[in-house]
């Protein structure tokens, strides 16, 4: 063969080595974010399902509170008698 078209048949050869070099960086990369998003995913799926179950026992707390309030006379109201103004006597 002709060097002319040798040395463009290996410059081509390189070129395609080089591109197949970075499909494989870029494949790889891909996968590695595809990894990555799927963590957050199921980081995110296992944050909401917390929040909801906190949420929950939030409001079963709640609940219990304002029941445990009602049967209980708060303490401000315990013992005390209605206010007299003296300064209205006469």
């Amino acid at each position: 063969m002709c060097s002319s078209v040798q040395k463009a048949l290996f410059e081509e050869e390189d070129h395609v080595k080089k591109l197949q070099q970075k499909v494989a960086t870029l494949e790889k990369r891909n996968r590695q974010l595809r990894d990555r998003v799927k963590k957050v995913k199921r980081s995110l799926r296992q944050a909401r399902k917390n929040g909801r179950h906190l949420e929950l026992v939030n409001q079963k707390l709640s609940e219990k509170l304002a029941a445990a309030a009602g049967a209980i006379p708060h303490i401000n109201a315990l013992g005390r008698e209605p206010a007299r103004s003296s300064y209205l006597r006469g």
